[in-house]
């Protein structure tokens, strides 16, 4: 063979691997849309008519509340988000409401991050908290407090409020923000949540063979009413 030949059939096997790869690479691309459209996941339904599940539309946020208990006790939930309501700078602001929540977050929101959790259960101090991005269980907060003040494990929920205004009357903890957790939907309804357009929460189905789809629902209201269900449905699988 000829030197000419010899390069002219070095190109041509050049060109047929690169040609190959170009196939494999195209052969993949199809491969991964085939999939993706024919599982045509994650799929996003709106519902703005009837209901779906025990959710009605058209229905107060305090039916919607109750259909959620309804329907967290059946797709194994317990949380509900209040969206958009943000962190409250006084005692007196959550006056109304906190007795409808699990726990309080009292945090700082200058320098160095500092924060304690007050839990309830059963109209009382269940467990106390501090720290910064790990919590250390206390029996008290503050702790250099003298015990007419500080909040204590086993305090009623009434006195906890008391306690708290009295704290916030002290410039240490005075730019402490009040933040309340997601809404337990075992607890009676907060009359707050009206004020919010929007809700949401999340609930995982076991579909067998380690596989697992996620519901992701957003609850919109408009004039006291609910108006729209929009659920988000996406499937995973999980690992040992």
């Amino acid at each position: 063979m000829t030197e000419a030949g010899i390069k002219n059939s070095g190109m041509k096997i050049t060109s047929m691997k690169k040609s190959s790869l170009l196939n494999v690479f195209m052969l993949i691309g199809i491969f991964l849309a085939s999939c993706s459209k024919n599982h045509d996941l994650p799929n996003v339904e709106n519902i703005t008519k009837g209901s779906k599940w025990t959710l009605k539309i058209g229905s107060t946020p305090e039916q919607v509340y109750t259909q959620l208990q309804s329907l967290s006790a059946e797709k194994n939930f317990d949380r509900v988000a209040v969206v958009y309501r943000k962190s409250y700078v006084k005692p007196e602001d959550i006056k109304g409401i906190f007795a409808y929540y699990d726990a309080i977050t009292l945090q700082s929101s200058s320098g160095r991050v500092d924060r304690a959790v007050i839990k309830l259960d059963h109209n009382k101090v269940d467990a106390i908290e501090m720290g910064g991005s790990l919590l250390d269980s206390i029996p008290e907060w503050p702790q250099d407090y003298p015990d007419e003040t500080a909040i204590r494990r086993d305090d009623p929920t009434g006195v906890v409020y008391e306690k708290l205004v009295k704290i916030y009357q002290s410039q240490t903890y005075q730019d402490y923000q009040i933040v309340l957790p997601d809404k337990p939907v075992n607890w009676p309804y907060d009359p707050d949540m009206a004020n919010y357009g929007e809700w949401a929460f999340d609930f995982i189905e076991d579909l067998g063979s380690l596989r697992y789809g996620q519901h992701s629902v957003r609850l919109y209201f408009e004039h006291n009413k609910l108006i729209k269900i929009s659920v988000r449905y996406n499937e995973g699988q999980a690992y040992n």
